[in-house]
């Protein structure tokens, strides 16, 4: 995906209170590949950050600026900012402990579960399981893994 360049102005919803935000024309919301959330990474005023790019439910996209975004492009709400932006990877590279493995092989419904999930959530599973400290509660843990996903629960927290 080519490079999306764009002028836009900052603004804050409560003047000089909270995030900072920047709309994008729309030619440039028209480039990015898809018309929900999209991550992205670039530059502004030649800072780099990491970031997405929300619908803003009247047919563009709106990218919130934090502090530090702010003070390395020198910009603030009111002030034009040059943007570079292309879409970037937000995946999560998931491993599979064998114990959860061997727990989703035995029970097809609750793998097909696991896998519809987004991949972040996949790795709150993964991680939740793994920061047990007790050879029992990690037991446990895979156990109630697949109830929860049998339950239709997306994520440990829920």
């Amino acid at each position: 995906m080519a490079r999306i360049e764009f002028e836009a102005e900052l603004w804050a919803a409560m003047e000089g209170k909270g995030w900072t935000f920047v709309t994008l024309p729309a030619a440039a919301s028209g480039k990015l590949p898809g018309r929900g959330r999209v991550a992205i990474q670039g530059t502004i005023n030649g800072f780099p950050f990491r970031s997405s790019a929300f619908p803003d439910g009247k047919g563009s996209h709106t990218i919130m600026i934090n502090a530090a975004m702010r003070e390395g492009g020198r910009v603030g709400p009111g002030e034009a900012a040059r943007f570079v932006i292309e879409p970037a990877s937000d995946d999560v590279a998931v491993e599979v402990p064998a114990d959860l493995e061997a727990a989703l092989a035995g029970s097809p419904e609750a793998r097909a579960r696991f896998d519809a999930v987004t991949p972040k959530a996949r790795a709150e599973w993964v991680a939740w399981i793994e920061s047990a400290k007790a050879e029992a509660t990690r037991e446990r843990r895979v156990t109630q893994t697949l109830e929860r996903l049998l339950a239709g629960k997306k994520r440990p927290s829920d």
